[in-house]
């Protein structure tokens, strides 16, 4: 018991500090892109004639390395700055919108992860090539269809982002889910319990669901990033004032205070899904 704890706790410090790691990289390189942009760091200096260009390039330097630390000592004390384009602090910002992207995730999300995995136990449970098919064929055109041009669907169809986002995400998914069900399906124990007249959904759900939940959770954390990336052309196209809006309004308006932090927010959202996906699987595998 205490060593399993031991190994249960070791591997979710590892997991923490990655996700330290992870965030400290993205905010360095953050750092690194505002530094590097042009017109940041200008100094009145560089425009005197009387200094020769090794001067100039010495106060290059300085300004960016001082602009660097600057942007770091921000991050760590909450200081996100001010919105150019848009004249407000960032933090009131992504806190105004954060609240409604949060929801159009959740249900998106939830949508997606309902019709695929329901989808894929049904078609296990039948074990017939033509739905299989038409479900194949189905998934295969929705995955043709660029996020964008789903979101205008929905505008002119009158319905919400989440489900824009769970009909982008959930094909995807879909073909995942039923490839891991369909491995587990054809493992020994299955095919065995099979030819001795064991069907029906509890089949399914006890002999194959529950073994394949492992790869189920660490295909959830995939979800997370996949539906974080698909919600910004979503949400500026379907017009929802989200996270996703202020990313495009941000890009369109060269908007560094914004975009850099949202950078910063977006690699913890999915550094943190993946890290609990990975807590879940890891304590599911040790207690089958």
């Amino acid at each position: 018991m205490n060593q399993s704890f031991r190994r249960f706790a070791g591997a979710g410090l590892r997991q923490g500090l990655m996700l330290l790691l992870t965030l400290t990289a993205t905010a360095m390189l953050s750092a690194l892109l505002i530094g590097s942009a042009p017109g940041i760091g200008m100094d009145e200096r560089q425009l005197d004639l009387r200094l020769s260009e090794r001067s100039i390039d010495a106060i290059r330097s300085r300004r960016f390395v001082t602009g660097v630390g600057a942007y770091l000592r921000d991050v760590v004390t909450g200081d996100w700055g001010v919105s150019i384009s848009l004249g407000r602090p960032v933090r009131e910002l992504v806190r105004e919108r954060g609240g409604l992207t949060l929801k159009t995730l959740g249900g998106g999300l939830t949508l997606a992860w309902t019709l695929a995995l329901g989808l894929s136990l049904i078609l296990e449970d039948l074990h017939w090539h033509g739905p299989e098919r038409a479900a194949a064929l189905l998934a295969g055109g929705l995955l043709c269809l660029p996020a964008a041009m789903v979101a205008l669907l929905s505008v002119r169809l009158d319905l919400s982002p989440a489900l824009a986002l769970a009909t982008v995400i959930g094909p995807r998914i879909f073909r995942y889910v039923r490839n891991i069900l369909a491995a587990w399906s054809r493992m020994p124990y299955v095919l065995a319990a099979r030819a001795r007249g064991a069907a029906g959904l509890a089949l399914v759900c006890r002999h194959i669901c529950i073994p394949a939940a492992p790869e189920l959770l660490a295909l959830g954390g995939i979800s997370a990033g996949m539906a974080i990336g698909v919600v910004i052309p979503v949400e500026t196209v379907c017009g929802s004032p989200g996270v996703g809006q202020l990313v495009w309004l941000a890009a369109m308006g060269r908007d560094l205070p914004v975009l850099i932090h949202l950078t910063v927010l977006v690699a913890a959202a999915v550094s943190g899904a993946n890290l609990v996906c990975d807590a879940l699987r890891a304590f599911l595998e040790r207690a089958t």
